[in-house]
């Protein structure tokens, strides 16, 4: 399946956020949701929000949705796009197929960070409408807590 499938559609990869299926009724009326899918060769990251960064062998979990032109509207200016996110195409898989899809990264420029814990919940909400494995975000959240702990440690001998 194209991006863009007949009838002027487009396939939709949500991996954060979007996955709960409420919130996305809630922004995309029209949003048909489709199947669990996984992306190869990216992992999940928070920088305050969630995103997609390139990382071979890994693969972030998701779902895929049928989205129209207002729908997709929508989607953009819940991510902010183009100002904080772009969209991006990407090859994704269900355990059946593949599919050529469109979704957000964020872009260049934002620290990892820890996301607000409702944002969080919004997320396992999402994992669970899904039916997706939810452990590796705690290691996700750990990786963004050392982070920032890495970037507040003053030197040795510092005042």
């Amino acid at each position: 399946m194209q991006a863009t499938p007949l009838g002027g559609n487009t396939l939709y990869f949500a991996y954060g956020a979007n996955l709960s299926r409420a919130h996305m009724a809630l922004w995309c009326p029209d949003a048909v949701p489709l199947v669990r899918a996984t992306l190869p060769d990216y992992c999940l990251v928070f920088r305050c929000w969630a995103d997609i960064v390139t990382s071979q062998g890994d693969r972030v979990p998701g779902a895929l949705y049928e989205v129209n032109l207002r729908d997709l509207a929508a989607l953009d200016q819940f991510e902010d796009c183009p100002v904080l996110y772009r969209r991006i195409h990407v090859r994704v898989a269900s355990e059946r197929m593949a599919f050529d899809a469109m979704t957000y990264q964020m872009n260049p420029g934002h620290p990892l960070a820890l996301p607000h814990p409702d944002y969080l919940e919004l997320i396992l909400q999402g994992y669970q409408d899904w039916k997706l494995d939810a452990r590796p975000l705690a290691r996700i959240e750990r990786e963004a807590r050392e982070s920032i702990e890495r970037r507040t440690q003053r030197p040795a001998g510092g005042l």
